[in-house]
């Protein structure tokens, strides 16, 4: 029976099978058969793994899973000042070297570092040598004068005394007098005083120092108002004006509110850039001479955003922004940084309602389908 079931299936394999396919050794037509079904199994994918193809759910799953997830928050604009932040310094707004007008040796000292003096008191005082003498001798020579003067006038009226006379004796009193009133000055200016109330800062001298015409004897600096100054860039100094309302937050945290007092019209030679200065009220002499600050000048008001500087990405091009989520889809958009703090940044430039990714943006590119994850607005800061 077997025999000739072998026989009938030789027979029909030898009726279908080519003569060029009969005339090769068995071994070559095992051989190739088995490629022949291979590279239909390839071209074709009939044959599946167990035997079935994946159904459309088990597809929809697999495209799902590659979908990347990002967290967004979503932030809604609101109105606020843009503000020029600049590094600066605080300085004193009348700061003076006071000086000697004449010479002499330090006779006195009327005060100590840091004391607080009033306007005209006494800071050095220098010994007068032989300057009353002279005063006194300046006097004495108008009170002659004025005599001689009386004298020529009473002449001249009972005709004894030509107009040029009078004229002479005229002009020699008021050159006594001129004299008088130079020793009184020369006098006056050995005791060196304060120009306006302040605090002596610093002091240039001890008794028995000789001081000469122009020699420094203490600093004296008004308490009120103070200034905070910086520089603004090419850029910035068109937006700010004098009057503008301004802030200065000194490194010790203190805050003082102030207003620009004035803006340079002519730029620094080496860093081109411009002088402002911002006029603080210091009622109870706190502010110290060169302490830094960062001032605040609110330029404008405009729609912004408060997000985490982390939340800040950069694109190809370098350009600073944030990456968004609409439909889906992330976006790229840029920002503007206009103002700065410890608890995050102000950016303008997004739509007044967007969701921005705070969680995966450098992951993500723009244009790639996302899932979101919505989280709170705070979240973001």
């Amino acid at each position: 029976m077997f025999a000739r079931l072998k026989s009938l299936i030789e027979g029909a394999y030898a009726r279908v099978m080519p003569r060029f396919w009969l005339a090769m050794k068995p071994q070559y037509q095992w051989a190739f058969g088995i490629a022949i079904v291979v590279t239909l199994w390839l071209a074709t994918g009939i044959f599946r793994a167990g035997g079935a193809a994946p159904d459309g759910a088990a597809a929809q799953a697999k495209t799902a899973a590659q979908i990347p997830s990002v967290r967004v928050a979503a932030l809604n604009a609101v109105l606020r000042d843009a503000t020029i932040t600049v590094k600066g310094r605080t300085q004193a707004l009348h700061e003076v070297d006071v000086r000697a007008e004449v010479e002499g040796v330090v006779k006195a000292l009327h005060f100590e570092k840091g004391d607080h003096v009033k306007r005209g008191q006494v800071l050095c005082e220098i010994k007068l040598n032989d300057r009353g003498a002279r005063a006194d001798q300046a006097r004495a020579q108008v009170a002659q004068a004025g005599k001689e003067l009386q004298v020529a006038e009473d002449l001249y009226k009972d005709g004894f005394r030509s107009k040029t006379q009078l004229a002479q004796a005229q002009a020699t009193y008021e050159a006594a007098k001129a004299g008088a009133a130079t020793m009184d000055i020369q006098l006056a200016n050995t005791n060196i005083r304060a120009p306006f109330d302040g605090v002596v800062d610093d002091r240039y001298v001890d008794v028995g120092d000789y001081m000469k015409v122009g020699d420094k004897c203490a600093m004296v600096i008004a308490p009120e108002p103070f200034l905070a100054v910086a520089t603004l860039s090419e850029q910035e100094v068109g937006e700010v004006a004098v009057g503008n309302e301004a802030s200065a937050t000194l490194v010790t945290g203190e805050t003082v509110q102030g207003r620009v007092r004035f803006v340079a019209d002519r730029a620094d030679q080496t860093t081109r850039t411009f002088r402002v200065e911002v006029e603080l009220p210091n009622p109870d002499g706190k502010l110290r001479d060169g302490v830094s600050a960062d001032i605040h000048i609110p330029v404008k008001r405009l729609y912004a955003q408060k997000i985490s500087p982390g939340v800040l990405v950069l694109d190809d091009s370098g350009v600073v922004g944030v990456r968004t989520v609409k439909n889906g889809i992330v976006r790229f958009l840029p920002v503007r940084i206009i103002s700065d703090g410890p608890t995050g940044m102000w950016v303008a430039g997004l739509p007044n309602k967007v969701d921005v990714i705070t969680v995966g943006q450098e992951f993500v590119t723009d244009g790639e389908h996302v899932k979101s994850v919505m989280e709170k607005a705070e979240a973001a800061l």
